[in-house]
């Protein structure tokens, strides 16, 4: 029995240790299949990768925030799911271009966007633009939250996601394709003297992704972009479709949730602005600005890092003007916000992060330093400024420089450009570049501030610069004549105007309560006075002179003889300057070329602005001074009689054989101007923009009393009984060309019997040498009304505004000039000038 016990016992002891080995046998049998479970799960998670980017070689990933991945043309992002419904910024810049105009210039209007999902797609949402509500109305703020919602821009299928499902992987490549607007817009930008792009129509055959790169909270893709261009010339459209070369770097950046305080823009205060509606009154709502600024704080200064490529006088030029803004915010109890750093040597440090401010050394063919901003949309903060310093920033000062201070200083009068003055002249371009960085915008009154004494006397200039607005399109103080450097005039711009001091106080200056208030009470308190007035782009039909490009002084008539001046100093010893042969031949080929930009873009241009001229002031009910006020007829007349005295006679172009002589075989200069309408294109250009300042002034100066006083300068040879001179008839047949063209009827007239009649002077449609040039090719007056704005923008059309009939006027002096024809005819000396004389009196028979 104790046996049979003790065999029981060994048996039951056999079947629970197989029964335990079966289960262990069992758990780890599940436990294995459950891995094997789990490891399917994570390798069908990672397969996305797989799936996407089956060719390891073809793939290239940055990771940062936001992950971006290249794999051959295509481009991927990857974002947190945590991130989706936040905001994000949208930036296109044009960082190298076929055509140096538009290098670091914006590629595109920077966009603001929300980045959503849903279980399939990832949605690219048009946020709720800028509103500005009661805030102590909690009711209306629910009211809007509950009737707007973000309209969907874009869509984009969900490819997968990460392995540990925080972020989602798509296909973003349309989106950064130049054929997106949000990348390449580049409709309405100048392209040069009087050409304007209407559109860019990106080759896709010439366009290929350079790199795509993620830095903290953004990622930028940078791609060379092939483009035809369609342009128009003064308001038609150009046959020619050239073709443009661009690097394009777009970046999306994560925008913090923490938003600035805004402060409230003013259009008498020459600020960046960013928009908004405001609804704080209930009963309508109305346009609001808010002005863009940097977020300085004593923590938080404005770190700009310099390339260390760029040589140690420059970087000490560039110092300096750095140094003279710090000055400014010093006397607003603010120290030194900006600093200048060298690129760092850590290797983490990546200078083509699109949200650091740097300074590049831009190696390419560019001669201009250039700028640009990225801004939050939301509130106006400036993110990050990029400027570029051209490696060739001597030919700039070659091309302006010399033809303005030669006379006045010795170390212009040569090729080899010291590097004292390309020193000097890159720290005032550099305070033009650190303003707009600090939310200063372009100021074009600023160089009209002052009068042609200040601008000579030492104590003056070396006290208030030469301008009240560095932020206005001039350098050189070409006011300024011999001697008068010795003496200790200041010759260039150095220093912030009162007006950009102002400004900065504007934007910077801390406010306590009643800032609304406060900030008005600053813009109106320097009323009337004219080195405080912000003057922004004017349109052609309310031109105000004082906003313009490349004047100086408030005396028109004093900066034409100066230039004038300065230009018949080049004719006369330039040619002693280029013995060397090393200098290149194109630079003395072109040198005479740019003594005609000189006389026309530089010096006819902003002084004929005056005829037809309005001066145009910000409406304030406290101000003193009207909101219209039509340039004087005593000044508009004065004008007129300056330019034809002035450009009667051009025969001192032609007095220096060797100055003809480095542009090639150049007979005369003065002929091909007169021979292609100037100054008489630039004056009837006027006369069909001279209706607003005549029905805004009391006693006007209309364009029957202007044609009269062009008609006694053109005829005064043949009304003082002596024959028409040769450059006389070249600018009758202008005039009569153009009284022609500004008729709808005698136009129709002249097109139905005209058989492909060719004009005294030559077809400037068609010469390459103006668009060479860049100055205006057509005298068509035709006008193409763009979209009206009001508050901070420029004024780009005038409502209501009809211009005024002048047809009948044309008629009657073409008649007249008929009649002083006839009798220049009588005066010719021979067949050839009774010939020409034929030929312009049958131009004007043949319409009447």
């Amino acid at each position: 029995m104790k046996k049979l016990f003790l065999w029981l016992m060994a048996g039951l002891l056999i079947i629970g240790s197989t029964n335990e080995a079966n289960a262990r046998s069992k758990k780890k049998k599940g436990k294995a299949k459950t891995e094997q479970q789990v490891d399917s799960v994570q390798k069908k998670k990672k397969s996305v990768y797989d799936k996407l980017f089956k060719d390891k070689k073809k793939h290239t990933v940055s990771k940062g925030t936001i992950t971006i991945h290249q794999y051959d043309a295509k481009i991927y992002l990857e974002i947190p799911v945590k991130l989706m419904g936040r905001d994000f910024l949208v930036h296109s810049a044009i960082t190298g271009s076929s055509d140096i105009s538009l290098t670091g210039t914006k590629a595109a209007q920077s966009r603001y966007l929300i980045i959503d999902k849903t279980d399939s797609l990832v949605l690219f949402r048009d946020p709720k633009y800028n509103i500005r509500l009661n805030e102590e109305d909690d009711n209306q703020k629910e009211a809007f939250d509950l009737s707007r919602s973000n309209a969907i821009y874009k869509t984009f299928p969900i490819e997968g996601y990460t392995s540990d499902s925080t972020s989602v992987v798509f296909n973003a490549t349309s989106y950064f394709a130049c054929s997106n607007k949000d990348v390449l817009n580049l409709a309405g930008r100048s392209y040069g003297g009087m050409l304007t792009i209407i559109s860019a129509s990106p080759q896709s055959k010439t366009s290929f992704i350079d790199s795509a790169d993620a830095f903290d909270n953004c990622v930028s893709v940078t791609q060379n972009c092939t483009a035809k261009l369609s342009i128009s010339i003064m308001g038609f459209v150009s046959k020619e479709q050239p073709e443009l070369t661009m690097s394009v770097q777009t970046t999306l950046a994560l925008l913090a949730e923490d938003k600035m305080s805004t402060r409230e823009a003013n259009p008498r205060v020459g600020t960046g602005f960013i928009s908004y509606t405001d609804y704080r009154n209930e009963k309508r709502f109305k346009k609001g600005y808010y002005v863009t600024r940097r977020n300085i704080t004593s923590q938080q200064p404005v770190i700009f890092y310099l390339d260390t490529l760029i040589q140690d006088s420059w970087s000490q030029a560039i110092r300096k003007s750095a140094d003279e803004w710090n000055k400014v915010f010093n006397e607003l109890g603010m120290g030194e916000p900006i600093l200048i750093k060298p690129y760092e040597k850590d290797s983490t440090f990546r200078a083509n992060n699109p949200m650091i401010n740097t300074i590049a050394f831009l190696n390419n063919n560019n001669s201009e330093v250039t700028a640009y901003n990225v801004t939050d949309l939301r509130t106006g903060e400036i993110l990050s400024t990029k400027i570029g310093v051209p490696r060739d920033l001597a030919f700039s000062v070659r091309r302006n420089g010399v033809y303005q201070m030669a006379e006045v200083d010795p170390r212009f009068r040569t090729y080899y450009i010291a590097d004292g003055v390309i020193c000097e002249n890159l720290t005032a371009r550099m305070l033009k570049a650190f303003g707009l960085s600090l939310g200063l915008a372009t100021n074009l009154a600023g160089s009209a501030a002052y009068s042609p004494e200040e601008l000579r006397s030492p104590e003056f200039t070396q006290k208030y610069g030469i301008t009240a607005s560095v932020m206005d399109n001039v350098l050189y103080n070409y006011l300024a004549q011999p001697g008068d450097k010795e003496k200790g005039v200041v010759l260039i711009v150095n220093k912030p105007g009162v007006c950009d001091a102002f400004t900065l106080k504007y934007l910077y200056a801390a406010i306590g309560e009643n800032e609304s208030d406060i900030l008005k009470k600053w813009a109106m308190e320097h009323d009337g006075d004219p080195r405080y007035f912000y003057g922004k782009r004017s349109p052609a039909y309310a031109t105000d002179p004082r906003c313009q490009n490349y004047d100086l002084g408030n005396d028109p008539i004093a900066a034409l003889d100066a230039q004038i001046s300065h230009v018949k100093y080049i004719v006369k010893n330039s040619p002693d300057w280029f013995h060397d042969d090393n200098i290149p031949n194109d630079y003395r080929e072109l040198f005479p070329d740019f003594v005609i930009i000189e006389l026309i873009n530089k010096t006819l241009s902003p002084v004929s602005s005056y005829i037809g001229g309005i001066y145009i002031n910000e409406a304030n009910e406290k101000s003193s001074v009207p909101s219209y006020k039509s340039v004087p007829v005593d000044m508009q007349r004065k004008v007129l009689q300056k330019i034809f005295s002035t450009f009667y006679d051009l025969k001192w172009l032609d007095s220096n054989t060797d100055f003809l002589r480095l542009g090639g075989a150049n007979p005369e200069i003065s002929t091909w101007i007169y021979n292609n309408g100037y100054p008489m294109m630039s004056l009837m250009f006027r006369l069909m923009r001279m209706g607003l300042s005549v029905e805004k002034s009391a006693k006007p100066y209309t364009q029957e009393a202007y044609l009269n006083d062009i008609e006694k300068q053109l005829f005064k040879e043949s009304l003082n009984g002596k024959p028409l001179s040769s450059p006389m008839i070249s600018q009758i047949s202008v005039y009569i060309n153009s009284l022609k063209g500004m008729c709808p009827t005698l136009k129709a007239i002249d097109k139905a019997v005209s058989k492909g009649v060719t004009s005294l002077t030559v077809n400037e449609r068609n010469n390459h040498k103006l668009h060479m040039l860049e100055l205006p090719t057509t005298s068509s007056y035709d006008v193409t009304y763009s979209k009206v704005y009001a508050g901070m923008e420029p004024t780009n059309s005038i409502n209501f505004y009809s211009g005024t009939d002048i047809e009948a006027v044309c008629y009657d002096k073409l008649k007249s000039a008929r009649r002083h024809l006839m009798q220049a005819r009588s005066l010719a000396r021979n067949d050839i000038e009774r010939g020409k004389c034929d030929y312009l009196i049958t131009m004007i028979e043949r319409v009447l």
